[in-house]
């Protein structure tokens, strides 16, 4: 089963590899390490290689999080290399064959590793380039933990807890607190043209399907996402999620492990957070859309 995201977006699924160094064409090959100093990685002249290493070595070391002994980075120079690269890795069936998505797309991660695109980051300012590259990391964290149980986690989980990695690594580099970027988050949520009580139910958010869909007509679905995964960790931990995240792949259906590593019901935590994002939004005025009705 394959999922794939808008902006940065994610790639997951079985696929008969090519062998990924037929990437290097298209795009540099980089294996990632670990050790680089957050001053080095951050300085006016890092290279793309240095502020991957660095930002994967403030997910390993500075956050505890698992990350694979053994994966590449893939920075691709323009739109047709990055399509190139995810072609000859993945076959046409990359991301699920829709391929109009691919311009929208910042960076994916792989089983292979990331694939970024080059002419992106060079444009764009240090804190959306860690912000990119950091989301994607914490991707490749999320395979180490969950293994060929990924297609069975609720999109919105993983999403979110990607951005929740993403501003705690802007935080350690000294970038941005995480204050700040939970407050751009609030203020997307509370400012989207949307209102909060008609924004999808987190089981609306749950197959890639529908959160695709959802991403491309409400701009607040990943913030939506982070603050779920946000109310998560402040109702039990962040070591409670990574290890649901670490369990809850063995299971037939995850909400069966979530009462274990939560203390509560999925459906319980889903309706207290829909209480919570009312409480955050300003109140429905005129013809809103019914959420029982969201594609």
């Amino acid at each position: 089963m394959e999922r794939r995201w808008l902006v940065a977006m994610m790639l997951i699924g079985p696929a008969a590899l090519a062998s990924p160094s037929a990437a290097a064409a298209p795009c540099q090959e980089h294996e990632i390490a670990f050790g680089v100093e957050a001053s080095r990685a951050l300085s006016p002249g890092a290279s793309p290689a240095e502020l991957i290493d660095g930002i994967a070595s403030v997910i390993r070391d500075a956050l505890g999080l698992p990350f694979p002994k053994s994966h590449k980075a893939y920075v691709c120079r323009d739109e047709a290399a990055f399509s190139e690269g995810l072609l000859r890795n993945f076959g046409v069936g990359a991301i699920g064959g829709d391929w109009g998505i691919v311009p929208s797309a910042a960076g994916i991660a792989t089983r292979v590793g990331v694939f970024l695109r080059g002419d992106y980051l060079t444009r764009v300012n240090l804190h959306r380039r860690v912000t990119v590259v950091a989301h994607e990391l914490a991707h490749l964290s999320q395979l180490e933990l969950v293994g060929s149980g990924e297609s069975r986690l609720p999109v919105w989980m993983l999403e979110g807890q990607a951005d929740w990695v993403a501003f705690q690594v802007l935080d350690r580099l000294g970038l941005r607190t995480y204050d700040e970027s939970r407050a751009v988050v609030a203020r997307s949520v509370t400012g989207a043209v949307t209102p909060v009580e008609h924004f999808p139910d987190l089981d609306a958010l749950a197959g890639h399907a529908t959160w695709n869909r959802s991403a491309r007509s409400l701009a607040a679905t990943y913030g939506q996402a982070f603050l779920a995964v946000e109310f998560l960790i402040e109702r039990s931990s962040h070591a409670a999620l990574v290890k649901f995240l670490g369990s809850a792949g063995e299971a037939d259906d995850p909400r069966d492990r979530w009462a274990e590593a939560f203390s509560t019901s999925y459906r319980e935590f889903a309706d207290a957070f829909r209480a919570h994002l009312k409480s955050m939004g300003r109140p429905a005025t005129g013809l809103t859309i019914d959420p029982t009705s969201w594609p």
